[in-house]
């Protein structure tokens, strides 16, 4: 029995699941984020983008680079600006497992504005637990164009 190619349109190609044809981005993402040199990629709708980062963040993962994936679609449009952004750390939280409670700190620290307290959560939180080389995949970063704020 000869075995078949599954072809994959308009959606995420996950793991085994079909078949990926790498491209030169392919090396130059893994590299810069072996780099750690900060990447985006921006192209048109449904050419690989979302493929390429899960491909990348697997083979990070396999060479000892913890990886991170926020798919900014997932925390929604119709929500207040602290549900936003405590929305990204309980993502990288499910990813990243922090000994720190998000929520607790989240709360701890509302005396700062929601973007310093991010900044401060990277810093004294992530960069603190986490001693592996970190890399974050922001995914569908267009759907911020439709938040109130």
């Amino acid at each position: 029995m000869s075995e078949q190619a599954v072809f994959t349109v308009g959606g995420t190609i996950q793991a085994g699941g079909g078949l990926y044809l790498s491209r030169r981005a392919d090396q130059e993402l893994l590299q810069q984020c072996r780099d750690s040199v900060y990447a985006y990629v921006l192209t048109s709708r449904q050419v690989g983008k979302s493929s390429l980062m899960i491909r990348t963040a697997e083979q990070l993962n396999r060479e000892g680079i913890r990886t991170a994936i926020v798919d900014l679609t997932e925390l929604g449009t119709q929500v207040t600006v602290d549900e936003w952004y405590l929305g990204i750390l309980v993502r990288l939280e499910e990813d990243l497992m922090f000994d720190t409670d998000v929520f607790e700190w989240w709360q701890k620290h509302e005396h700062l504005s929601r973007t310093q307290r991010l900044m401060l959560f990277f810093q004294n939180v992530l960069l603190q637990e986490i001693q592996e080389q970190v890399v974050i995949f922001i995914d569908e970063i267009d759907t911020t164009l439709s938040l109130p704020f």
